[in-house]
């Protein structure tokens, strides 16, 4: 499997670095281009190759890439409503290996299990995962490891709604949630989501991205359902790239993918920003609502650092210097001697 970076060379995957199948922009251009955009300047805009469009299963896109191609996409169809039209039209097949994974197993409930597991055969900035259930009705949270702004918003809008218009195709039932949640603001107008997932009770703000789905509908069989098919898909899904390991808070992440950027003297605000696909002024907002800041957070990972390599040899001034990404020994002393107090 290949990742293109903005010029379509191959790059390789670092810490907390995640890649879409191309399958996934492919998807969302496609749509904007029956609506009359032009390809070349899509790709162009979304910062992807323009080769992109004709959707190669084999090739991934940083994720950040994805994300742009939804905002490129409302923006010049100028349409705020444009994850739900294409939620509305999909084509089982469309995201390939995933699509088929879910319609070959012999229910929804079935189907829906496979999609947390084999998410690597999409992307690895997603998890579907169970959240809380009840006797009734059992509910599955969809989370983003990287993205941020309009373009996380509409990419979250389509995956949400996505769940069922498949759902809808290869089953013997309408299928409709009990109820959604988004963690995204609630937009001006929201009746283009209330039509596409059946229901009013759409919440927002919420503290997940989550789904509730009667326990019922998940006994529904799926008339596509294989199992033989169903098997050799499986095992070739496991081959497929898996989500970097769940950090136990944002912050967590932070300070690994700071700790990456002290590795090769890239631990600035901007830079990290950047890593985690986020602009610096959305990763100075969100410390600010987990009630830190940028420095204090550079502190303590170099600290975490500085203390885990201690407590195995005694390190030089060059080599704390190296470890905590000074430029200089002495600022290095310094920050070791204030953690000494």
């Amino acid at each position: 499997m290949v990742s293109v970076s903005n010029d379509g060379r191959g790059e390789s995957q670092g810490l907390f670095e995640t890649t879409d199948n191309v399958l996934l922009p492919v998807s969302v251009m496609r749509h904007a281009v029956a609506a009359g955009l032009e390809p070349d300047r899509l790709a162009r805009e979304s910062g992807l190759p323009s080769w992109t469009i004709t959707g190669n299963e084999e090739y991934r896109v940083h994720s950040a890439q994805y994300l742009r191609t939804w905002e490129v996409v409302e923006r010049g169809l100028d349409d705020a409503n444009v994850a739900v039209r294409i939620a509305e039209r999909y084509v089982v097949g469309q995201v390939g290996l995933y699509d088929y994974l879910f319609k070959t197993a012999p229910s929804l409930g079935a189907g829906l299990a496979l999609c947390g597991p084999f998410v690597g055969a999409i992307s690895t900035n997603f998890r579907f995962e169970p959240g809380p259930e009840t006797e009734r009705e059992v509910s599955f949270e969809v989370s983003m490891i990287n993205g941020d702004g309009r373009g996380r918003d509409l990419a979250m809008q389509w995956a949400l709604a996505a769940i069922f218009t498949r759902s809808r195709l290869v089953t013997e039932a309408p299928v409709n949630p009990v109820r959604v949640a988004f963690r995204q603001r609630a937009p001006r107008n929201h009746d283009g989501l209330v039509e596409v997932f059946g229901t009013n009770d759409i919440e927002f703000d919420a503290p997940v991205d989550r789904i509730a789905i009667l326990k019922a509908d998940l006994e529904l069989p799926l008339s596509t359902a294989d199992a033989q098919l169903a098997a050799i898909l499986q095992r070739h899904a496991a081959t497929q790239p898996v989500p970097p390991p769940r950090a136990t808070t944002w912050l967590d992440h932070l300070a690994a993918v700071i700790s990456s950027a002290l590795d090769d003297d890239s631990a600035t605000v901007d830079r990290v920003a950047a890593r985690m696909f986020m602009s610096r002024r959305s990763l100075q907002r969100r410390l600010a609502e987990n009630g830190t800041s940028w420095r204090t957070e550079l502190d303590r990972v170099r600290r975490n650092r500085f203390e885990e390599a201690a407590a195995e040899r005694p390190l030089t001034r060059l080599e704390q210097a190296g470890l905590l990404g000074y430029k200089d020994r002495r600022s290095a002393r310094r920050a070791v001697q204030r953690w000494g107090n």
